[in-house]
């Protein structure tokens, strides 16, 4: 059986809020085009609409993953063909099968 629940998006990093929520940011270490803070909100609100991991699994156009190597414990879920969304699985102490928060870290250039 499997378990539905509405998924929770944290930003670990105020900047991606800010960014999400169409706020101007002066910070130089986050300039991106407008096409790609537009992909970005995008699949965030993607991920905010899925009820449960297999089914953001299912949307092959997020190309939900878990990573390997350094990043390690951290999940990835592409914005488009260079950049992917950098994330932690928080799951549920009292149900250590359900995933209730994902912690939005980073937007990551791909392959650098």
């Amino acid at each position: 059986m499997q378990n539905t629940f509405s998924l929770e998006i944290e930003f670990r990093d105020p900047i991606l809020l800010q960014l999400f929520e169409g706020v101007k940011v002066t910070n130089k270490n986050y300039r991106y085009t407008e096409e790609l803070l537009n992909q970005f909100r995008k699949t965030i609100r993607k991920l905010q609409s899925g009820t449960n991991i297999n089914e953001l699994k299912s949307f092959k156009s997020l190309n939900y993953e878990k990573l390997k190597g350094n990043l390690k414990g951290k999940c990835s879920a592409r914005i488009n063909k260079q950049y992917r969304l950098i994330f932690e699985e928080i799951i549920n102490p009292l149900d250590k099968e359900l995933v209730e928060i994902l912690a939005i870290e980073e937007i990551s250039k791909h392959y650098e």
